[in-house]
């Protein structure tokens, strides 16, 4: 059994989230997020997909037809028994404002989690 280093830099906020994934050449289908944070999100998934692979992430909030789609570009960085760790690579500009909103909703330390996104800029993800 392989052990990972936590190797996080920010706070993770424990969601329920349905979303779809759509790995880059492939077809769309349903996942549940189950953590987020400013970098990326850990997701349950029947399907394996390989580590590196790019993909587009589209969670929708709200109540039906009032719904705030949540759109991110992301790649696979690991792979689980019970799902996948992406981490984020861009996230569409109107999505940001929701996304940042869900996380400290969901923060077991709200505060930390307003730290964190003054500290980078407000930005979700640090683009390379």
């Amino acid at each position: 059994m392989k052990l990972y280093h936590n190797q996080r830099q920010y706070s993770r906020s424990k969601v329920s989230i349905a979303a779809t994934l759509t790995p880059q050449g492939g077809e769309p289908y349903g996942v549940q997020v189950a953590d987020l944070s400013m970098g990326g999100m850990f997701i349950h998934s029947d399907k394996v997909l390989e580590p590196g692979t790019e993909c587009q992430i589209s969670m929708l909030l709200g109540h039906f037809k009032h719904e705030l789609p949540i759109i991110a570009d992301a790649v696979v960085v690991r792979v689980f028994k019970d799902g996948i760790a992406l981490k984020f690579k861009s996230i569409q500009l109107e999505s940001i404002a929701s996304m940042q909103h869900v996380i400290v909703d969901h923060a077991d330390d709200p505060d930390q989690v307003e730290l964190e996104f003054s500290s980078h800029g407000g930005w979700i993800f640090s683009p390379e």
